[in-house]
């Protein structure tokens, strides 16, 4: 099973320029409270690198293709955004590799024409294959009207749209990580492929219970290490949801997320379609 060439759905822009956002206040305040950092000493929680520099990590792990998403992040504290990683730029950090790192668009809800601009832009010029929407700085669950006009123009491009749900590990709202609200689009919007992120927790009945229902709701399990995924969607991922979960590593380390997923245990048949081929499948990947 080592030998599957992995795709991950979920990874962020990787120059030393992009990973200076990692710096906003959120992620420090996080690096006290969840990962411990001592108070008074910074975090840095990436490094800069070249595509060909990817690519590299990639091979060593035994990943054929990333997803580097243009994040539009906004702070619920001070009102801004914090990420606002542009499709130009992800798509000039990537063009080296265009076979191995694949773009996805962002949106930004408080700016919706121009958002739907970039996002037909990135896909009919620069061949990217999705879009990812930060929800819950902005503080809007899955169901906000300001979010239809993206499904509509996701749903025209016949691109997947894929966006957070979950708790949130900033400092920002959690409620509207909840996948539950997903339940209305995917309705009013039978055509267009959803994707829910980060497995859905503490909601991950929710999440499992939106993938089973709607054939048009995928979910991906970035974000959390797999030795720590929650043991109900483990099952329903092993049975039910074979075909309908994602794999992605949120920016982790590349060798070791793919090792404790393959360290679970489930199907050799589950391993293979999460690792690879359900996101072949979905994003129509060669």
């Amino acid at each position: 099973m080592e030998d599957i060439k992995a795709v991950d759905v979920m990874n962020y822009p990787f120059t030393a320029k992009a990973v200076k956002a990692w710096n906003a206040r959120e992620f420090q305040i996080m690096a006290r409270t969840i990962f411990k950092v001592p108070a008074g000493k910074s975090h840095t929680f990436a490094t800069g690198r070249t595509a060909r520099e990817l690519v590299a990590d990639m091979d060593a792990a035994g990943y054929d293709k990333v997803f580097i998403c243009a994040t539009r992040m906004y702070s619920y504290r001070d009102k801004k955004l914090i990420w606002d990683h542009q499709e130009r730029d992800v798509y000039n950090a990537i063009k080296e590799c265009p076979d191995r790192i694949i773009g996805i668009a962002g949106y930004n809800p408080f700016k919706i024409e121009e958002s739907l601009h970039k996002i037909e832009l990135a896909v009919k010029r620069y061949g990217f294959k999705g879009v990812y929407f930060h929800s819950l700085g902005f503080n809007l669950p899955l169901n906000d009207k300001k979010l239809y006009p993206l499904y509509a123009k996701c749903q025209e491009l016949g691109i997947p749209v894929a966006m957070q749900t979950g708790h949130s590990l900033e400092v920002m709202p959690s409620d509207p990580g909840r996948p539950i609200y997903v339940d209305e689009p995917a309705l009013d919007f039978p055509n267009l492929n959803f994707v829910l992120s980060h497995t859905g927790w503490p909601w991950c009945e929710e999440f499992v219970a939106m993938a089973w229902k709607h054939p048009n709701v995928y979910a991906d399990i970035s974000a959390h290490m797999p030795k720590y995924l929650d043991q109900s969607l483990m099952r329903n991922m092993d049975s039910r949801m074979q075909d309908k979960v994602l794999f992605g590593t949120n920016g982790m380390d590349f060798k070791l997320v793919k090792e404790q997923f393959l360290a679970l245990p489930i199907k050799d048949e589950t391993k293979r379609k999460v690792l690879r081929d359900n996101a072949v499948k979905l994003y129509k990947l060669s």
